[in-house]
């Protein structure tokens, strides 16, 4: 196995409304969808459950009624089976979670918006006359309601700028610190079309259980609405529109600002087009929850005013702080567990490497990756994502990775560890927080306790290696590179994932294979 030290990135990606319609998944810890839902299957257009007709037709009149322009939108989703859409369009698959498949809700077109035929085919066959991207309007809004999904350990909804006109700064600290130019590709590419970036850059704060379940008291299994709109005044109109039509209920509707202090606004070329992301991870009943991506109850609806209202441009959104349960003191223990392993395998000089934090290494946060400009990889302040060195994974070596377990040390709802097929950003493989505990119990006595801790190997023949995950030909061809990324979601009693400064970075170890036969 090639062990190459230096970092590269990768992705990874106060209103609102309670709404009268009864409800309609696993993606298993590889986050594959079943055999029989590849490629995933699509919500046609028109494709609302019936009893989410009556509703859907009612809202849409009350809004054509107070002279907005209304158009019917659809969902897809985006499985690990679609990564060749994207990898065809822009190179590369988005930095998928492979956790967590992606609902994207997707909209039609206006008439006298620019069409990037580019980005016809970025998330592969979409519901008639949708789109996975779009401009935004200067009173305009995308608005998703019906009932929200099962039980989880997770759910998020945002909305990302994804590709910009600009030209890259090659004066920016962070272009002039990264030498290897597959990094840059990464980070300062272009989109299709060559006079725009690939930013997938978030704008400000997710909607996500935490903060639906603050608001209105409850998030799974609830009817809620979420208004992503460019003017605060349009917000309210839509949500008393709402209201009106008989459906819903104003608090528990979500508002998500797109401020024209972070996005460039218009239908023009040279406007920014735009992503909204549903993230959706680990739900309980994993059939369920399976069942509600592959047809989310949600109607999408695009909707804007060509000035008949008062506007009220939105503010520029202010991340939440970011807090974490100090796991410094326990570095000690991990320095420990790393010297316990290679000692296990009999290689005390294993070469070994911290993975990095692309919160604090890239600065892997969307308004400031707007400003720079820099691809920020679908960034969102739900998680940090700790990414492990380069590794190329051969027949020879094993890759074991050990650090400290956020459900345990108190700074993760869930943690995801996945395998990531670097040369074109794809997930491929996904081990949960419930994989790995209890993993360090065989390194007992070099920490105080084992339980805060995890061990796991990865291996093209994990035959006699235990925890270990197999990185097959299928998921990773021979001689591609991979990185191992940590995922840690949330930290419980926040609404946000945790400080990257006071959690510790795992660390990847590279042991030669038969030299532990020896």
């Amino acid at each position: 196995m090639t062990f190459q030290p230096r970092i590269w990135c990768a992705r990874l990606c106060a209103l609102a409304v309670s709404c009268a319609w009864a409800s309609s998944g696993h993606a298993g810890n590889s986050g594959q969808a079943p055999a029989a839902a590849q490629p995933s299957p699509q919500v046609a257009a028109d494709g609302l459950p019936a009893q989410m007709q009556g509703p859907a037709k009612r809202l849409e009149a009350v809004l054509k009624a107070q002279g907005y322009e209304v158009a019917r939108g659809a969902t897809k989703l985006f499985t690990i089976a679609d990564c060749r859409y994207p990898i065809a369009v822009i190179g590369n698959c988005l930095g998928n979670n492979p956790a967590a498949p992606y609902v994207i809700p997707t909209v039609p077109l206006w008439s006298d918006e620019y069409v990037d035929n580019s980005m016809r085919n970025l998330l592969g066959p979409l519901p008639d006359k949708t789109w996975g991207t779009h401009r935004f309007d200067k009173r305009e809004a995308v608005l998703v309601v019906g009932q929200l999904p099962p039980p989880a350990r997770y759910f998020g909804l945002q909305t990302y700028v994804f590709t910009r006109e600009t030209q890259v700064n090659t004066a920016d600290p962070i272009y002039r610190s990264v030498t290897d130019p597959y990094m840059h590709q990464i980070l300062f590419g272009t989109s299709a079309e060559p006079s725009r970036l690939v930013m997938f850059a978030s704008l400000g704060n997710s909607n996500n259980d935490v903060v639906i379940k603050r608001q209105s008291g409850a998030a799974f299994n609830q009817r809620r609405a979420f208004v992503v709109s460019s003017d605060a005044a349009l917000s309210r109109e839509l949500t008393a529109a709402l209201v009106r039509a008989g459906l819903c209920d104003k608090d528990n509707v979500f508002a998500e600002p797109v401020s024209a202090q972070v996005a460039r606004l218009g239908l023009d070329r040279e406007a920014d087009d735009f992503m909204t992301v549903i993230r959706y991870a680990q739900p309980l009943d994993e059939k369920a929850g399976d069942r509600w991506r592959h047809r989310p109850p949600l109607l999408v609806l695009r909707v804007r005013d060509k000035g008949a209202h008062a506007s009220e441009p939105w503010p520029k959104p202010v991340y939440d702080p970011k807090t974490a349960r100090p796991e410094l003191a326990l570095a000690g223990d991990l320095a420990g567990l790393v010297t316990a392993i290679k000692q296990r395998w009999g290689q005390p000089s294993a070469p070994s490497t911290s993975f990095e934090s692309l919160q604090t290494s890239v600065d892997l946060i969307g308004q400031h990756c707007l400003l720079r400009p820099m691809n920020c990889l679908g960034d969102t302040q739900d998680a940090d994502y700790q990414v492990s060195p380069t590794l190329v994974p051969d027949d020879r070596h094993v890759i074991a990775v050990t650090g400290t377990l956020g459900t345990r040390t108190g700074n993760a709802t869930y943690v995801g560890l996945s395998v990531n097929w670097l040369s074109v950003l794809q997930g491929v493989s996904n081990l949960s927080d419930r994989d790995l505990a209890g993993s360090a119990r065989p390194f007992a006595a070099a920490v105080a306790d084992s339980g805060k801790f995890y061990v796991q190997y990865f291996a093209r023949d994990c035959s006699g290696i235990r925890p270990c995950q197999t990185i097959t030909e299928q998921m990773v061809p021979r001689g591609e590179a991979v990185k191992v990324i940590q995922r840690n979601y949330v930290v419980p009693g926040s609404a946000r994932g945790a400080d990257p400064t006071q959690v510790l970075n795992p660390v990847a170890i590279v042991l030669d294979r038969a030299a532990m036969a020896r």
